[in-house]
C-alpha cells in the first residue's frame, strides 16, 4: 500500500511538473496574441482580403508580428547588455528554483547547443538494478553525485551519492535519455544495446539439479 501511495504521488508530482511549464507557455502565447491582434487590428480593417489560408486577417498578422518580435528579441539576446542582464537575472533569481541549473544545461542539449556544463548520461547502479541517470558532480574520495529522473516525467527524481564504480558512462546524448524515459523505457534495447552486459556480465551458476543456466549477478 505504501509503494502505491507513494507512486501515486511522485506520478502526480512529476506531472504537475510537467506540464506546469506547458501551460505557462500557452498562456503567454495566447495573451500575447490577443494583445498582437488588437495592435494589427486597425491595419488589417484598411487590407483588402479578409482573409488567408483559412484564417481572417488580423490572426496572420498577429502571428507575423510575434514571429517578428521573437527574432528580434533572439537578435537582442546576443548582444553582451542582454546577456549581462540574464547573468544577473540568473544569479540573483533562477539559480534559487530547484533543478534550474540541470534543467538549463539539459535544455542547451536538447536544443544541439554546446555547452561545458552538459551533465553526461550514465547508468547508475541502485540496490540490484540499473537505472538511467546524470553525472552531476565528482566528489572527493572516489564518490559521485547523480541524479536519477522518474519515468515518465525526467524533470523530477532522486539524488544518489555513490561509489564511483557503481557507475557506467554512456555515450549517448541527453535528448535520447529523457526521450526513453518518457515512453517508460521503450526503445532501451536500441539505445543501450549490449551496455548493461558488458556493465554486469552474465555467469554460469550451478543449480541444485546438477544443471546449469546462465544468471546475471549484480557486483
Amino acid at each position: 500500500m505504501k509503494n502505491i501511495l507513494n507512486f501515486m504521488r511522485t506520478s502526480l508530482v512529476g506531472g504537475i511538473l510537467f506540464l506546469l511549464p506547458i501551460v505557462i507557455v500557452a498562456i503567454i502565447a495566447g495573451k500575447a496574441l490577443a494583445i498582437a491582434r488588437k495592435i494589427v487590428g486597425p491595419l488589417a480593417a484598411h487590407l483588402p482580403e479578409d482573409s488567408i489560408f483559412g484564417l481572417d486577417m488580423p490572426r496572420v498578422l498577429a502571428i507575423a508580428l510575434l514571429v517578428l518580435f521573437c527574432f528580434l528579441a533572439g537578435v537582442f539576446a546576443r548582444t553582451r547588455l542582454a546577456q549581462k542582464g540574464v547573468l544577473w537575472l540568473e544569479t540573483t533569481v533562477l539559480s534559487n528554483l530547484p533543478g534550474y541549473e540541470f534543467f538549463k544545461s539539459l535544455s542547451g542539449n536538447l536544443l544541439g547547443a554546446e555547452t561545458k556544463s552538459t551533465y553526461p548520461v550514465v547508468l547508475a547502479r541502485i540496490e540490484d538494478a540499473w537505472q538511467l541517470a546524470f553525472l552531476v558532480e565528482r566528489l572527493a574520495g572516489g564518490h559521485v553525485t547523480v541524479f536519477v529522473p522518474g519515468a515518465p516525467s525526467p524533470q523530477s527524481g532522486s539524488v544518489y551519492f555513490m561509489t564511483e564504480d557503481r557507475i557506467q558512462l554512456l555515450d549517448i546524448p541527453s535528448q535520447a535519455a529523457t526521450k526513453c524515459l518518457k515512453r517508460y523505457g521503450l526503445g532501451a534495447s536500441a539505445l543501450l544495446g549490449n551496455r548493461l552486459a558488458a556493465a554486469c556480465p552474465a555467469e554460469t551458476i550451478p543449480m541444485a539439479t546438477g544443471e546449469s543456466r546462465k544468471m546475471t549477478i549484480q557486483n
